[in-house]
C-alpha cells in the first residue's frame, strides 16, 4: 500500500483550503432559499419565481442584476445548473448566484466565514491508515443487495454503485460506494462514512465532523482490488455552512472504530470550530 506521495498530499490539502474560500467555496454561500412562488430572496434584488428549466428574475436596470452579462431590466429566465449552459447571475457588491432545481444559491467572497477562516483542522497524515479494499459492483451477480439508492442532502437519490469491503485492524467493514461526479474526466465513487471521531468538538477535542465524511476513490468499473487513502477523508460542505444539508451516512457506513485520519473541522485563527 503506498498511498499518497508527500507531494500530491501537500497539493490536496492546499488545493481544499482554496476551494472552501473561494467565491463559490462553502465559506461563501450566504443563503440558499427554494422558490416555490415568486419572492424576494435576501440578500439580493429582484423578484425570483419558479419557472421550467430554473427560476426567473424580474428587475429594473437600477436594481444591479446581470444575468448571463446583461443587465436585467424586466423578466429574464436564469437557467439551473442541469441546463447545457447554465446561467451565471451577478449582483451589487461582487455578490454571485446560482440555481440548483428550485433554489436560488446566493454567493458573497466578502461573507464573514471567510475572514475568520484559517484552514481545515486534520488528523496527522500516516501510512498506516491506507488500507486495501474490494469493491464488487451492483452489475455482479453476488451483490444485487446493493441495488438502490442513498439520498443525498437534498432528499435526490445517488445511485449505489457497488460495496467496498475492508478493514480497521481486526474490523471488517462493508461500505455502501455511490457512484460521484467525474474528477478531472475520470469517475468516481463516494463513501460517505461516519466513524467513533464524528463528534461534537465540545465533547470530544480529538473529533472528526460528527456528521461524518466523505472519502472519493477512482471507479475501475468493475470488481477489483482497490486502495482506501483515509488520509484524504475530506468534509462535506456543510460542515462550513449551515446552508448546506448533510447527507446521512447509510447504517452500512457508520464504522464502529475511530479512523484518525484525514479532515476534521474547520477552524478560525485561534484553532475554534467555526461551525
Amino acid at each position: 500500500m503506498t498511498g499518497t506521495t508527500d507531494a500530491a498530499f501537500t497539493e490536496h490539502v492546499a488545493g481544499r483550503d482554496r476551494w472552501a474560500r473561494g467565491p463559490r467555496g462553502p465559506l461563501a454561500l450566504v443563503n440558499a432559499q427554494r422558490v416555490d412562488l415568486p419572492q424576494s430572496v435576501w440578500p439580493v434584488p429582484g423578484t425570483w419565481a419558479p419557472a421550467s428549466g430554473g427560476l426567473t428574475v424580474t428587475a429594473t436596470a437600477d436594481d444591479g442584476v446581470v444575468v448571463d452579462g446583461v443587465p436585467v431590466d424586466g423578466t429574464v429566465l436564469v437557467a439551473g445548473d442541469t441546463a447545457v449552459v447554465p446561467s451565471e447571475v451577478a449582483f451589487p457588491d461582487g455578490m454571485a448566484g446560482t440555481v440548483s432545481g428550485s433554489t436560488l444559491r446566493v454567493w458573497d467572497p466578502s461573507a464573514e466565514p471567510i475572514g475568520r477562516f484559517a484552514g481545515i483542522a486534520r488528523f496527522a497524515r500516516s501510512d498506516d491508515v491506507v488500507t486495501t479494499g474490494s469493491y464488487v459492483t451492483v452489475d455482479d451477480g453476488d451483490d444485487q443487495e446493493a441495488r438502490g439508492s442513498v439520498l443525498d442532502a437534498a432528499g435526490d437519490a445517488l445511485p449505489i454503485a457497488g460495496h467496498v469491503e475492508t478493514a480497521f485492524g481486526t474490523t471488517t467493514v462493508r461500505f455502501v460506494a455511490v457512484r460521484s461526479a467525474a474528477f478531472r474526466g475520470a469517475p468516481r465513487l463516494q463513501l460517505i462514512v461516519q466513524d467513533a471521531t464524528s463528534a461534537l468538538p465540545e465533547d470530544d477535542p480529538g473529533s472528526s465532523y460528527s456528521m461524518g465524511r466523505f472519502l472519493y476513490l477512482d471507479d475501475p468499473g468493475h470488481a477489483a482490488s482497490v486502495e482506501l487513502d483515509w488520509n484524504l477523508l475530506v468534509l462535506p460542505p456543510c460542515a462550513f455552512s449551515y446552508q448546506f444539508a448533510c447527507p446521512i451516512p447509510p447504517p452500512e457506513n457508520r464504522v464502529p472504530v475511530p479512523i484518525v485520519a484525514g479532515e476534521r473541522h474547520p477552524v478560525d485563527a485561534d484553532g475554534a470550530v467555526l461551525h
